[in-house]
């Protein structure tokens, strides 16, 4: 593995892209281009989160992908930091052929507010003014699949406040929006269970029912309208467990309540899901049926009928 750090912003050095290559050996996967993950790590729009950065790419490592963690624009007015992903996307496929990365298995992996990230351009990335501003074309945006770790869907997130408190939800309206309370139709912009079309990246979402910060309904919001849509996904809610889980084990675990065996399991899960949505279709019935005809009709493909058993 080699590391290497890219720069997406010129007036931001605090917006990149770090890089975690896989190497080329000679003795496995030579000359092979390898799906890639990029992992958007959570913290309110206000900072991004060690614990849900490199670790989770190097778990994505282990499983023979690329991985690049972005460390995105915080306290900054939306769509910023979508856009900074918006890049970060364009300079892994623009550079695919020389990193031998698969184009077409490029996923997105985000935690908690890095999860409304990735849910958001999973949905927006087909808006003209997200390609206009950092000049992608067509389908060059979109995400092969998102992986959401209790993502923030509802902007208005988190339990009700007592009476006379702010609302749980105020500082990131204030990070990404100017105002601790913005108005209706500014939230509703920017929530992706209410733009998802048939286009939209097929999703693997993970809660826990007890998450405190960032209820469960939020992931129940958006599978819901994913299946509206006949988008494919997978969702696991775990009945136990508090906000940040990140890998749920001792690596990520800053005290005893993060360390949560029972969630371990959502990497292979994730890893599982996105294996099966990489591998080709079964056939249909009616395809294999209309195979067999067409064989009959062409006897010439029956080896038995093209190569004498003396060559056998």
């Amino acid at each position: 593995m080699h590391l290497e750090r890219h720069p997406l912003r010129p007036d931001k050095p605090a917006v990149y892209l770090d890089a975690y290559h896989l190497h080329d050996s000679e003795q496995y996967f030579i000359g092979r281009p390898r799906p890639a993950v990029i992992v958007c790590p959570g913290g309110g729009y206000q900072f991004t989160s060690d614990r849900e950065a490199e670790p989770i790419a190097l778990r994505f490592l282990a499983h023979g992908y690329h991985a690049f963690v972005l460390r995105y624009s915080v306290n900054t007015r939306f769509p910023a930091p979508m856009l900074d992903l918006a890049r970060a996307i364009r300079l892994v496929r623009s550079n695919a052929a020389e990193w031998l990365v698969d184009p077409r298995r490029l996923v997105v992996c985000g935690f908690s507010a890095g999860g409304h990230l990735a849910a958001a351009l999973g949905v927006f990335w087909d808006r003209p003014d997200i390609r206009d501003a950092v000049g992608a074309t067509n389908d060059e945006l979109r995400p092969d699949a998102v992986i959401l770790g209790y993502p923030v869907i509802d902007l208005r997130h988190g339990p009700p406040s007592p009476p006379g408190e702010e609302p749980h939800y105020a500082a990131m309206h204030a990070a990404i929006f100017g105002v601790r309370e913005a108005p209706d139709d500014l939230v509703n912009q920017y929530r992706p269970d209410l733009h998802v079309s048939p286009q939209s990246s097929p999703a693997f979402i993970w809660h826990t029912a007890t998450d405190p910060i960032v209820p469960a309904r939020n992931a129940l919001l958006f599978a819901s309208a994913l299946a509206a849509h006949n988008v494919p996904y997978e969702l696991h809610i775990w009945d136990s467990g508090p906000h940040g889980l990140a890998l749920a084990n001792p690596v990520t675990a800053v005290d005893a309540s993060l360390n949560a065996p029972h969630a371990q399991i959502w990497v292979d899960l994730a890893l599982s899901w996105l294996d099966r949505q990489a591998a080709p279709p079964k056939p249909t019935l009616e395809e294999l049926l209309a195979a067999v005809t067409d064989e009959n009709r062409h006897p010439e493909t029956d080896f038995g009928s093209s190569v004498g058993k003396e060559e056998w």
